[in-house]
């Protein structure tokens, strides 16, 4: 038998990698020849967690870095001795707090920091997880250079941790600087709800140096869900993403890419969680209505917003339009995160010929917001207030060049609420400092403002409103409510500079409902009012979109038994949605006599009750889907979910009730409640609670609502 071999020409030359060098495992008993100094890092490498230290993962061996000897307020310093740059990069285990400068390694070559790295978190939440980070050491081959580990900050995640630095030809940590031409509306992007696996994104255009924006998104190799940046607005320019990401997630960075589509748009709006007549975003995270404007026929609806996440985080301005308060259209984000800051709450005008000196045409969409510049991600910027426009109709917004336009003031000083004042001819910004503290700003120009009063909501905080209406409809006789987030209000005359209050504090709603705000130029003098529900129960959790707004209300005031107060209606625009109503006149239940709602079946529905008073029920109203009742109670008059007595309005309970997919809204006599519910399989949509006795109604309807989405 004859063996063969092949000729050794044949055989392939096989480069082999050079091998890894460790410049530092921190195994040993001590930092041996580094140098250290403060407390933060103590005395030798740390084998776990430390006191008051959540559980530390992603060490290699037993020892690491740990900067949080003594806590978040010790500091340390730590110096290496110099090593030779032999190799492509350098890799490194780090963790612990992203403060550039503060909680940093830095690379030192020629005596100069050329390249530095932090931790990932910057506020309460995260995990104490190392991973791994890597700079790029082209151009320095041959060099001596030092790392320099700096753990100076004070307060949340103001400490550092590293471990296992090794020189390689490869890099565990890949950096990313990918241009996209966009030809599809969207970028889209396969994430976790896990949001310690975030990571930051910088988005530039056409080869601009400063990013447009910034975005930390929780890239998956096996998403959750898919979330989008939708560029709508910027069709045939280039974008610019770059950033870091571990090298387990290349696949997952593969995935994103421009589309005109997003996967799980074939089942937007019919998601099980999707409420069909409150208005949500079609991914991500909501909160605090912004914006609210009516400009050329439609209703604006800017928002809070984390396009990216379940979560709340990377502020931006939602955007949607409708031109009947229900049927919304999403576009663009208004406002995007960039080097001002996360993109916090405020206003929208219209603002008329002469009222600006802002490069704007008449009737130009003009925005007020708060630039949160303590979540920057360059360092010493603070929340000051500034202005943004649109000539197109609010498709686009162009941030002044001269903001801010009210510098920092005091704490997260926040949320303008700009209106215009007709007797004084210029703009009002109230704006929310801190506690119960608010104050009001006055300017001709929207550019250059002054200050002319400070006011009080006692109990309350955030989002200022300031609005007047006419009392019981007179024109002749007007009081101004200044409004706080939690609904509570001040009643009370204003001058165009002062606001004196003459009531207060009062509470109109209840419940989950907050950060509400209302349309100043809405047609007919409306004052048309959005809430945010936040979560008070099992809310959307499991769904790729989180929380939703209230239904529009019509705020009046009225003159009640308790004085003068502010009322309010479900805006009139409901009734487009309603169907198959039924209705029942003189109708008297008895605990025991058949339920009229028994046969009822749906899961979005509105009932209208006048229920008489008389009654001899202890008990009066509603239990919905089993286990979420509405109910007024005879013996303290009290209402489900609201504070107080609900008196009867002229011997009569009046009830306008609203439950959609997650949600369950009340109006009682003018007062609102509201929560988050979730529909039980298998038990009745609704059925009529009169316990121990008659329940009289002179009239009771139920109104399917028909989903605003199809």
């Amino acid at each position: 038998m004859m063996i063969r071999t092949l000729p050794f020409l044949l055989l392939p030359c096989l480069a082999l990698a050079a091998p890894d060098i460790t410049v530092a495992d921190f195994e040993g008993d001590s930092f041996g020849e580094w140098k250290v100094s403060g407390e933060a890092f103590g005395k030798a490498p740390a084998k776990g967690a430390l006191d008051g230290q959540m559980n530390v993962t992603g060490f290699q061996g037993t020892g690491f870095v740990n900067g949080y000897h003594g806590g978040d307020d010790s500091t340390s310093e730590l110096e290496s001795p110099a090593f030779k740059i032999e190799r492509k990069y350098l890799n490194f285990l780090i963790g612990g707090g992203k403060f550039p400068g503060e909680t940093s390694v830095n690379l030192i070559v020629d005596g100069k920091t050329v390249q530095s790295a932090t931790g990932r978190f910057d506020r309460p939440g995260g995990a104490e997880n190392l991973e791994w980070q890597s700079f790029d050491l082209s151009g320095y081959a041959g060099k001596q250079a030092k790392l320099q580990v700096i753990d100076k900050r004070k307060g949340t995640w103001g400490h550092l941790t590293l471990d296992q630095i090794v020189q390689s030809d490869a890099p565990k940590n890949l950096a990313l600087n990918q241009e996209f031409a966009i030809s599809g509306r969207y970028l889209v992007w396969p994430v976790t709800r896990d949001t310690t696996q975030k990571r930051r994104f910088f988005f530039t255009l056409d080869g601009e140096k400063e990013p447009y924006l910034y975005a930390d998104i929780c890239l998956s190799n096996n998403p959750d869900f898919w979330v989008f940046t939708d560029l709508a607005n910027l069709q045939g320019r280039k974008l610019t993403v770059s950033g870091s990401i571990p090298g387990v997630l290349k696949d997952a960075w593969e995935k994103v890419k421009i589309s005109d589509t997003y996967p799980g748009e074939e089942q937007i709006y019919q998601e099980d969680l999707r409420p069909q007549y409150h208005f949500t975003s079609r991914r991500g995270w909501l909160n605090d209505p912004n914006g609210l404007v009516y400009h050329d026929g439609n209703w604006h609806l800017f928002y809070q917003h984390n396009p990216y996440n379940h979560n709340w985080d990377n502020m931006t301005w939602g955007h949607a339009v409708s031109s009947d308060l229900f049927h919304w259209k999403e576009r663009p984000a208004g406002l995007n995160p960039d080097a001002e800051g996360y993109m916090y709450s405020g206003s929208a005008v219209v603002a008329p010929k002469g009222s600006t000196t802002l490069p704007v045409k008449d009737e130009s969409l003009v925005l007020a917001y708060t630039a949160n510049g303590f979540l920057s991600y360059l360092p010493d910027h603070k929340a000051v207030q500034s202005v943004a426009y649109s000539e197109d109709g609010g498709k686009t917004f162009t941030k002044f060049k001269g903001n801010p336009v009210v510098p920092h003031v005091i704490a997260e000083n926040r949320d303008p609420k700009i209106f215009w004042h007709e007797p004084s001819k210029h703009w009002v910004m109230p704006l929310y400092y801190d506690g119960p503290d608010y104050g009001i700003y006055v300017s001709k120009d929207m550019v250059k403002w002054e200050k002319t009063s400070d006011y009080k909501i006692p109990t309350d905080s955030e989002c200022p409103d300031l609005f007047e209406l006419p009392v019981d409809g007179d024109p002749n006789n007007t009081r101004w409510v200044a409004w706080g987030a939690q609904g509570k209000y001040m009643l009370g005359s204003f001058d165009g500079r002062t606001f004196k209050a003459e009531s207060g504090p009062h509470q109109y709603y209840f419940g989950s409902a907050y950060a509400g705000q209302s349309y100043d130029n809405a047609p007919e003098k409306r004052r048309v009012h959005f809430g945010w529900m936040r979560d008070t129960g099992p809310g959307l959790n499991g769904a790729p979109f989180n929380l939703q707004m209230t239904l529009p209300m019509d705020f009046t005031l009225r003159t009640d038994s308790k004085g003068i107060r502010v009322h309010a209606e479900p805006s009139k625009e409901i009734e487009g949605l309603r169907q198959d109503t039924k209705e029942w006149k003189d109708l008297v239940v008895e605990p025991l006599s058949v339920d009229p709602l028994a046969e009822f079946e749906g899961g979005q529905f509105e009932i209208e009750a006048v229920i008489d008073a008389s009654s001899s029920a202890s008990e009066i109203g509603f239990k919905i889907f089993q286990d979420h009742l509405a109910v007024w109670k005879r013996a303290d008059q009290t209402f489900t979910g609201a504070n107080g007595p609900q008196s009867p309005v002229d011997g009569k309970i009046k009830i306008r009730l609203f439950v959609d997919t997650v949600s369950l809204e009340v109006f009682v006599n003018g007062t609102y409640t509201s929560r988050y519910i979730r529909q039980t399989a298998g038990t009745k949509p609704v059925r009529i609670v009169a316990n121990g006795g008659e329940v009289k109604f002179d009239s009771l309807k139920i109104h399917r609502i028909k989903s605003a989405w199809k």
